[in-house]
Protein backbone atom coordinates (compact mmCIF):
# COMPACT_ATOMS: atom_id res chain seq x y z
CA UNK A 1 0.00 0.00 0.00
CA UNK A 2 1.16 3.88 -0.72
CA UNK A 3 0.33 6.34 1.40
CA UNK A 4 -1.31 9.39 -0.91
CA UNK A 5 1.80 11.24 -1.09
CA UNK A 6 3.97 7.87 -1.98
CA UNK A 7 1.03 7.52 -4.87
CA UNK A 8 1.14 10.84 -6.19
CA UNK A 9 4.95 10.79 -6.35
CA UNK A 10 5.05 7.30 -8.29
CA UNK A 11 1.97 8.92 -11.15
CA UNK A 12 3.52 12.64 -11.10
CA UNK A 13 -0.72 13.21 -10.07
CA UNK A 14 -0.90 15.82 -7.35
CA UNK A 15 -2.11 15.37 -4.03
CA UNK A 16 -4.92 17.83 -4.58
CA UNK A 17 -5.72 15.92 -7.79
CA UNK A 18 -6.20 12.81 -6.44
CA UNK A 19 -8.48 14.24 -3.28
CA UNK A 20 -10.41 15.76 -6.58
CA UNK A 21 -10.51 12.24 -8.56
CA UNK A 22 -11.54 10.57 -5.34
CA UNK A 23 -14.45 13.04 -4.61
CA UNK A 24 -15.88 12.52 -8.56
CA UNK A 25 -15.84 9.24 -8.50
CA UNK A 26 -12.72 8.62 -10.56
CA UNK A 27 -9.95 6.86 -8.79
CA UNK A 28 -10.76 5.22 -5.53
CA UNK A 29 -8.05 4.28 -2.73
CA UNK A 30 -7.88 0.73 -2.04
CA UNK A 31 -8.28 1.58 1.73
CA UNK A 32 -8.96 4.85 3.53
CA UNK A 33 -8.12 4.35 7.45
CA UNK A 34 -11.41 5.52 9.35
CA UNK A 35 -9.52 7.00 12.20
CA UNK A 36 -7.19 9.50 10.26
CA UNK A 37 -9.22 9.65 6.92
CA UNK A 38 -6.10 8.85 4.86
CA UNK A 39 -5.91 7.05 2.11
CA UNK A 40 -4.14 4.00 0.77
CA UNK A 41 -3.47 3.20 -2.46
CA UNK A 42 -2.34 -0.30 -4.29
CA UNK A 43 -0.73 -1.43 -7.61
CA UNK A 44 -3.97 -1.89 -9.35
CA UNK A 45 -4.85 1.54 -8.94
CA UNK A 46 -1.45 2.82 -10.48
CA UNK A 47 -2.62 1.43 -14.32
CA UNK A 48 -6.17 3.93 -13.59
CA UNK A 49 -4.28 6.85 -12.84
CA UNK A 50 -2.09 6.60 -16.07
CA UNK A 51 -5.56 6.30 -18.15
CA UNK A 52 -6.56 9.69 -16.23
CA UNK A 53 -3.10 11.67 -17.10
CA UNK A 54 -3.34 10.21 -20.96
CA UNK A 55 -7.09 11.29 -21.34
CA UNK A 56 -6.81 14.39 -19.35
CA UNK A 57 -3.38 15.37 -21.92
CA UNK A 58 -6.03 14.69 -24.46
CA UNK A 59 -8.44 17.30 -23.77
CA UNK A 60 -10.93 14.62 -21.96
CA UNK A 61 -13.00 16.27 -19.27
CA UNK A 62 -13.61 14.39 -15.91
CA UNK A 63 -16.86 13.54 -16.55
CA UNK A 64 -15.74 12.32 -20.05
CA UNK A 65 -12.84 10.40 -18.48
CA UNK A 66 -15.43 8.59 -15.85
CA UNK A 67 -17.18 7.75 -18.58
CA UNK A 68 -14.50 5.62 -20.05
CA UNK A 69 -13.66 4.08 -16.69
CA UNK A 70 -16.76 3.00 -15.94
CA UNK A 71 -17.97 1.42 -19.81
CA UNK A 72 -14.83 0.91 -21.54
CA UNK A 73 -11.88 -1.96 -20.47
CA UNK A 74 -9.59 -2.32 -23.28
CA UNK A 75 -8.40 -0.21 -26.45
CA UNK A 76 -10.25 -2.15 -29.40
CA UNK A 77 -13.57 -0.41 -26.96
CA UNK A 78 -11.88 2.83 -26.93
CA UNK A 79 -11.09 3.71 -30.43
CA UNK A 80 -14.68 4.81 -31.07
CA UNK A 81 -14.45 7.34 -28.28
CA UNK A 82 -11.06 8.69 -29.59
CA UNK A 83 -12.33 8.79 -33.36
CA UNK A 84 -15.20 11.16 -31.41
CA UNK A 85 -13.09 12.98 -29.78
CA UNK A 86 -10.82 13.80 -32.49
CA UNK A 87 -13.32 15.33 -34.59
CA UNK A 88 -14.67 17.45 -32.02
CA UNK A 89 -10.92 18.93 -31.46
CA UNK A 90 -10.72 18.99 -35.27
CA UNK A 91 -14.02 21.56 -35.14
CA UNK A 92 -12.48 23.41 -32.08
CA UNK A 93 -9.72 23.94 -34.18
CA UNK A 94 -11.22 25.54 -36.89
CA UNK A 95 -13.25 27.62 -34.79
CA UNK A 96 -10.59 28.77 -33.00
CA UNK A 97 -9.00 29.40 -36.36
CA UNK A 98 -11.75 31.83 -37.24
CA UNK A 99 -11.56 33.88 -33.82
CA UNK A 100 -7.60 34.33 -34.50
CA UNK A 101 -8.30 35.31 -37.90
CA UNK A 102 -11.03 37.89 -36.80
CA UNK A 103 -8.78 38.47 -33.97
CA UNK A 104 -5.80 39.42 -36.70
CA UNK A 105 -8.20 41.15 -38.72
CA UNK A 106 -8.68 44.09 -36.57
CA UNK A 107 -5.35 44.25 -34.90
CA UNK A 108 -3.53 44.51 -38.90
CA UNK A 109 -6.46 47.29 -39.24
CA UNK A 110 -5.25 49.25 -36.71
CA UNK A 111 -2.12 49.52 -37.26
CA UNK A 112 -2.72 50.29 -41.02
CA UNK A 113 -5.08 53.24 -39.67
CA UNK A 114 -2.28 54.40 -37.20
CA UNK A 115 0.49 54.02 -39.88
CA UNK A 116 -1.67 56.02 -42.58
CA UNK A 117 -2.18 59.06 -39.55
CA UNK A 118 0.91 59.85 -40.29
CA UNK A 119 0.62 60.45 -44.19
CA UNK A 120 0.43 64.29 -45.06
CA UNK A 121 -3.60 65.00 -46.25
CA UNK A 122 -3.08 65.69 -49.89
CA UNK A 123 -4.68 64.76 -53.30
CA UNK A 124 -2.42 62.01 -54.96
CA UNK A 125 -2.75 59.70 -58.12
CA UNK A 126 -2.88 56.43 -57.84
CA UNK A 127 -2.75 53.48 -59.80
CA UNK A 128 -5.52 50.99 -57.80
CA UNK A 129 -4.91 47.29 -59.03
CA UNK A 130 -7.82 44.78 -60.00
CA UNK A 131 -9.24 42.72 -56.47
CA UNK A 132 -11.45 39.91 -56.18
CA UNK A 133 -14.64 41.54 -54.21
CA UNK A 134 -18.21 40.17 -53.05
CA UNK A 135 -20.43 43.17 -53.67
CA UNK A 136 -24.05 43.91 -53.00
CA UNK A 137 -26.00 46.42 -54.61
CA UNK A 138 -28.18 48.64 -53.03
CA UNK A 139 -30.89 51.65 -52.39
CA UNK A 140 -30.54 54.04 -49.61
CA UNK A 141 -29.58 56.65 -47.36
CA UNK A 142 -25.89 56.71 -46.84
CA UNK A 143 -26.52 56.29 -43.20
CA UNK A 144 -27.48 52.68 -43.92
CA UNK A 145 -24.18 51.58 -45.29
CA UNK A 146 -23.22 49.70 -41.53
CA UNK A 147 -25.80 47.50 -42.07
CA UNK A 148 -24.61 46.11 -46.08
CA UNK A 149 -21.33 46.41 -44.87
CA UNK A 150 -22.08 43.67 -41.93
CA UNK A 151 -23.68 41.31 -44.32
CA UNK A 152 -20.61 41.31 -46.51
CA UNK A 153 -18.59 40.53 -43.73
CA UNK A 154 -20.91 38.02 -42.01
CA UNK A 155 -20.74 36.49 -45.70
CA UNK A 156 -17.15 36.41 -46.16
CA UNK A 157 -15.76 35.23 -42.39
CA UNK A 158 -11.97 34.89 -42.28
CA UNK A 159 -11.56 35.24 -46.07
CA UNK A 160 -11.07 39.03 -46.14
CA UNK A 161 -8.37 40.38 -47.65
CA UNK A 162 -8.57 44.27 -47.42
CA UNK A 163 -10.57 47.25 -46.36
CA UNK A 164 -14.39 47.66 -47.00
CA UNK A 165 -15.23 50.37 -49.60
CA UNK A 166 -18.55 51.78 -51.29
CA UNK A 167 -18.97 52.61 -54.87
CA UNK A 168 -21.06 55.61 -55.42
CA UNK A 169 -22.57 56.03 -59.10
CA UNK A 170 -24.35 59.03 -58.53
CA UNK A 171 -22.24 61.99 -59.00
CA UNK A 172 -24.29 64.20 -56.88
CA UNK A 173 -25.90 63.91 -53.40
CA UNK A 174 -29.03 62.10 -53.55
CA UNK A 175 -31.58 61.31 -50.18
CA UNK A 176 -31.95 57.91 -51.80
CA UNK A 177 -28.85 57.16 -53.82
CA UNK A 178 -27.58 53.98 -55.73
CA UNK A 179 -24.28 52.23 -54.17
CA UNK A 180 -22.36 49.33 -53.99
CA UNK A 181 -20.99 48.08 -51.11
CA UNK A 182 -17.66 46.03 -51.91
CA UNK A 183 -15.43 43.91 -49.69
CA UNK A 184 -12.53 42.34 -50.88
CA UNK A 185 -11.85 38.55 -50.73
CA UNK A 186 -9.81 35.27 -51.24
CA UNK A 187 -11.62 33.13 -54.03
CA UNK A 188 -12.61 30.70 -52.44
CA UNK A 189 -15.77 32.93 -51.41
CA UNK A 190 -17.35 32.31 -54.72
CA UNK A 191 -17.66 29.04 -53.61
CA UNK A 192 -19.72 29.71 -50.70
CA UNK A 193 -22.33 31.70 -52.15
CA UNK A 194 -23.64 29.29 -54.86
CA UNK A 195 -27.80 28.62 -53.51
CA UNK A 196 -27.48 31.63 -50.87
CA UNK A 197 -28.40 35.04 -50.70
CA UNK A 198 -28.39 36.24 -54.89
CA UNK A 199 -27.86 39.73 -53.53
CA UNK A 200 -24.51 39.02 -52.54
CA UNK A 201 -21.98 38.42 -55.79
CA UNK A 202 -18.45 37.81 -56.08
CA UNK A 203 -16.51 39.51 -58.94
CA UNK A 204 -13.20 41.00 -60.47
CA UNK A 205 -13.59 44.46 -59.75
CA UNK A 206 -11.34 46.30 -62.64
CA UNK A 207 -8.43 48.89 -61.25
CA UNK A 208 -6.96 51.98 -63.17
CA UNK A 209 -5.99 55.65 -62.17
CA UNK A 210 -7.86 57.38 -59.17
CA UNK A 211 -7.09 60.30 -57.51
CA UNK A 212 -7.17 59.62 -54.15
CA UNK A 213 -7.69 61.76 -50.66
CA UNK A 214 -7.46 60.92 -47.29
CA UNK A 215 -10.25 62.28 -45.37
CA UNK A 216 -9.74 62.09 -41.27
CA UNK A 217 -12.90 62.77 -39.27
CA UNK A 218 -16.72 62.50 -38.90
CA UNK A 219 -18.66 61.22 -42.20
CA UNK A 220 -20.67 64.64 -41.76
CA UNK A 221 -17.81 66.77 -42.56
CA UNK A 222 -16.72 64.68 -45.68
CA UNK A 223 -17.98 67.41 -48.66
CA UNK A 224 -14.85 69.76 -47.07
CA UNK A 225 -12.45 66.89 -48.18
CA UNK A 226 -14.49 66.43 -51.69
CA UNK A 227 -14.34 69.67 -52.61
CA UNK A 228 -10.84 69.24 -52.29
CA UNK A 229 -10.26 66.80 -54.22
CA UNK A 230 -12.62 67.81 -57.03
CA UNK A 231 -10.83 70.89 -57.33
CA UNK A 232 -7.09 69.19 -57.65
CA UNK A 233 -9.03 67.28 -60.45
CA UNK A 234 -10.16 69.73 -62.29
CA UNK A 235 -6.82 71.94 -61.94
CA UNK A 236 -4.97 69.30 -63.46
CA UNK A 237 -7.24 69.30 -66.32
CA UNK A 238 -9.66 66.50 -65.82
CA UNK A 239 -13.29 65.80 -65.06
CA UNK A 240 -14.27 63.94 -62.56
CA UNK A 241 -16.31 60.68 -63.02
CA UNK A 242 -18.21 57.87 -61.68
CA UNK A 243 -18.54 55.22 -59.92
CA UNK A 244 -16.19 56.92 -57.29
CA UNK A 245 -15.19 54.89 -53.92
CA UNK A 246 -15.12 55.50 -50.17
CA UNK A 247 -12.79 53.27 -48.19
CA UNK A 248 -13.59 52.60 -44.77
CA UNK A 249 -9.61 52.35 -43.71
CA UNK A 250 -11.47 53.25 -40.11
CA UNK A 251 -14.40 53.90 -38.54
CA UNK A 252 -17.01 52.50 -36.04
CA UNK A 253 -15.52 48.95 -34.91
CA UNK A 254 -17.19 45.72 -34.64
CA UNK A 255 -17.03 46.01 -30.56
CA UNK A 256 -17.42 50.39 -30.12
CA UNK A 257 -18.47 53.25 -32.02
CA UNK A 258 -14.81 55.05 -31.19
CA UNK A 259 -13.69 58.53 -31.55
CA UNK A 260 -15.57 59.80 -35.34
CA UNK A 261 -12.91 62.20 -35.04
CA UNK A 262 -10.31 59.73 -35.90
CA UNK A 263 -12.01 57.78 -38.49
CA UNK A 264 -10.21 57.70 -41.72
CA UNK A 265 -11.75 57.66 -45.15
CA UNK A 266 -9.59 57.39 -48.55
CA UNK A 267 -12.17 59.05 -51.09
CA UNK A 268 -11.16 57.62 -54.55
CA UNK A 269 -12.06 59.46 -57.64
CA UNK A 270 -11.69 58.19 -61.23
CA UNK A 271 -11.50 60.89 -64.06
CA UNK A 272 -11.52 61.40 -67.92
CA UNK A 273 -9.21 62.64 -70.00
CA UNK A 274 -8.35 67.06 -70.59
CA UNK A 275 -11.61 69.15 -70.47
CA UNK A 276 -12.31 70.51 -73.71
Amino acid sequence: MYTIGEFSRITNITVKALRVYHDKGLLTPSFIDESTNYRYYANREIEFAHVISTLKAMQFSLVEIKDVLNNINDDADLMSVLADKQAKIIQDISSLNNVSSAIDFILTKEKEAKKIMTNTNEVTLKQLPNIEVITQTWQGQYSDTGKAIGKLYRTAGRHVTGTVFNLYFDSEYKEIATLESCLPVKSIVSNKLRGKDSSIVFKKLPGGHYYTLLHVGPYEDIGVSYAKIFQHIKACGHTPTTPSREVYIKGPGMLFKGNPAKYITEIQIPFSDLLP
